[in-house]
């Protein structure tokens, strides 16, 4: 039986991480933050204990303790994650809000973090160190790789695949069959009708290529 998770970073995915575990009935050791302010004071009760790198509470790693990284920026949490993975037994844990509905045939990754209401069915697969807004809806043989964010209230099709560090907005609806290319971005509220490249930038019902828009404003004369 472990002594309780080490949540690392101080940020807005804290707190909804501190309310899962504790909904969850799961006890928190304490918080590790890298930003001096923090040290010393609590989060809903929870002490900040001190820097990430802080050896005293590092040794708790190999003592059952898991962690989550509730960082939001992908390269920070990137950055968080390599160095605990130096760290021998380090087991990473998904903070899952218990009122999520998740079919019976659903593959899960680690580090994911999961809120209120979010609905997964059948047969879809998420990977690894994934951030899923409240309310997000997502149909059955959809595939998620690692480092996705999707907004709050995102409703995705049958068959859609976002691959990594891909970034929803809120409120984005994605129809079934659809491809989203590593890194790309969806701006809050966009319909997304086809697939998308690498990197690119959407927005609009339906959602079209920050590109195309600089193109009619180049057209029109208003760049």
């Amino acid at each position: 039986m472990h002594k309780g998770v080490i949540v690392f970073g101080v940020c807005d995915l804290t707190k909804g991480s501190l309310d899962i575990f504790q909904k969850n009935n799961l006890m928190v050791y304490g918080i590790l933050e890298d930003e001096p302010k923090w040290h010393q004071g609590t989060i809903q009760n929870i002490p900040v204990l001190g820097s990430t790198n802080d050896p005293a509470f590092l040794g708790l790693l190999n003592e059952a303790c898991p962690y989550f990284i509730a960082y939001r920026p992908i390269e920070k949490r990137k950055d968080c994650l390599n160095f605990l993975r130096a760290q021998q037994d380090a087991i990473s844990i998904s903070a899952i809000h218990p009122s999520v509905i998740m079919a019976d045939a659903i593959q899960l990754g680690q580090g994911n973090y999961i809120a209120a209401q979010v609905c997964l069915a059948s047969e879809v697969t998420i990977g690894n160190h994934c951030i899923l807004h409240n309310g997000v809806i997502i149909e059955s043989e959809t595939h998620i790789y690692d480092w996705v964010e999707i907004g709050a209230g995102t409703i995705i099709g049958n068959q859609v695949t976002l691959e990594e560090e891909v970034f929803i907005g809120m409120g984005v609806t994605i129809i079934s069959g659809v491809t989203i290319q590593k890194g790309a971005s969806i701006g809050a509220g966009s319909v997304v009708l086809g697939n998308v490249k690498k990197g690119d930038v959407l927005l609009g019902n339906p959602a079209k290529s920050i590109q195309q828009y600089k193109k009619v404003n180049a057209e029109l004369g208003l760049l």
